[in-house]
């Protein structure tokens, strides 16, 4: 499937012009939730309005307004990152791996209705007991990957492949993360609410237009809405980290719902002695290790809202990631001798998630765990990183 064919086939976007956008934020609500539902004047003073610091309430606020930015700002913005639906045919004629057309192996509408667990728990689900030390563990290494992505050109957190840097327009997403990331960054003094804003407009551009995108220009939105979020949450400010919110978590989950219906394996995965094209096991496999980073960030979302979080098990048939060296295989001929082996490593079945879980009988337990045990021994940073946790929530399995 080649971008070009699934852009036509979708009407651009209207675009949304500074001056509609400032009408727009200028009718939002700017008091707090319990002064604006008791229509009663609110100072403003964030975290906690004096009003509701008075009465002993608790104070909660509406997703942050952007701030008032000149339009000269905006116009700025458009140009560095221009919407993809808006690039010329010829721009994007570039033709990417074609989509999986493999069985689902995944319930998709799980994924993308997540957040309603906190409200409506599911039945005969696994929670994950969290304790303070494990989520300041997994923050650490979350929110080092938006900052890898601007560290340096040529690197890309454990989650993205370099190949998608070769994408043509499909790799503008990421590309466009690590320039406004890095503005972000370095902003001058003063300047934190454009940074903020132009951040926001791009997250709210990625997520309205991600129906019209391919299923590789999907990956790179999902993995930028992705960084965007953990930066905001777990880099920024008391402002900033407040911009993640449940309708954020609700945006991310739909966007990881629809890399998931893209598929999630190569068209001949189901053949365990048949060596997949190279291109198109890089996206599969970075479309899994994107759907468990927002897992794992939305465990830690859920925990500092005093919320559960229960177990994926929507998840749980999926390969557990590549080892380090199929990953890291800087050319085609080396990454093929390299799944050979691989094939003959695993010859009926290899390693899933749901081998890092506690559940079925004694020997199930022990059978799960030597596989596991089999597959850490050749695991990059980021299998490490997920087999640290399930041992940190689970002690093992």
């Amino acid at each position: 499937m080649s971008a070009g064919a699934t852009s036509s086939s979708k009407q651009p976007k209207e675009r949304v012009t500074s001056k509609q956008t400032s009408s727009q934020f200028s009718s939002r609500k700017k008091s707090c939730q319990k002064c604006a539902e008791a229509k009663a004047r609110c100072d403003l003073q964030r975290p906690i309005c004096s009003r509701c610091q008075g009465r002993n309430i608790s104070c909660q606020w509406f997703t942050v307004d952007p701030p008032d930015v000149p339009p000269s700002i905006y116009a700025s913005i458009e140009e560095a990152c221009p919407p993809l639906s808006e690039l010329g045919a010829e721009e994007l004629g570039f033709s990417v791996p074609s989509a999986s057309t493999s069985p689902a192996t995944v319930e998709s509408m799980r994924i993308g209705s997540r957040w309603l667990d906190a409200l409506i728990p599911p039945p005969g689900r696994l929670e994950k007991k969290f304790n303070p030390s494990t989520i300041q563990f997994i923050s650490r290494v979350l929110k080092s990957y938006p900052k890898i992505l601007i560290k340096d050109n040529n690197i890309l957190p454990p989650i993205a492949h370099a190949l998608q840097s070769q994408a043509g327009p499909s790799q503008l997403p990421l590309s466009n993360c690590r320039t406004l990331l890095r503005m972000w960054e370095n902003k001058a003094p003063g300047s934190e609410l454009i940074a903020r804003e132009t951040v926001w407009r791009e997250m709210t551009r990625l997520f309205e237009e991600h129906s019209t995108y391919d299923h590789v220009t999907l990956l790179g939105a999902c993995q930028a809405y992705l960084l965007y979020s953990i930066h905001l949450f777990l880099c920024g400010d008391a402002d900033t980290r407040s911009m993640v919110d449940t309708s954020t978590m609700i945006n991310l989950q739909e966007l990881s719902s629809a890399l998931s219906r893209t598929g999630l394996y190569t068209s001949d995965a189901q053949q365990r002695s048949t060596v997949p094209e190279w291109e198109s096991w890089i996206i599969a496999e970075a479309k899994r290790r994107t759907l468990y980073t927002m897992y794992t960030f939305d465990h830690v979302f859920n925990y500092s809202q005093g919320q559960p979080s229960y177990v994926g098990t929507e998840l749980g048939q999926l390969s557990l990631p590549a080892s380090k060296e199929l990953w890291t295989a800087t050319t085609k001929h080396d990454w093929e001798l390299k799944y050979e082996q691989h094939i003959m490593d695993w010859p009926t079945e290899g390693p899933q998630l749901d081998d890092l879980w506690p559940h079925g009988t004694e020997d199930v337990k022990k059978r799960r765990g030597e596989r596991a045990d089999r597959w850490v021994e050749s695991a990059d940073e980021f299998g490490m990183f997920m087999f640290a946790i399930s041992n940190m929530t689970f002690g093992g399995s």
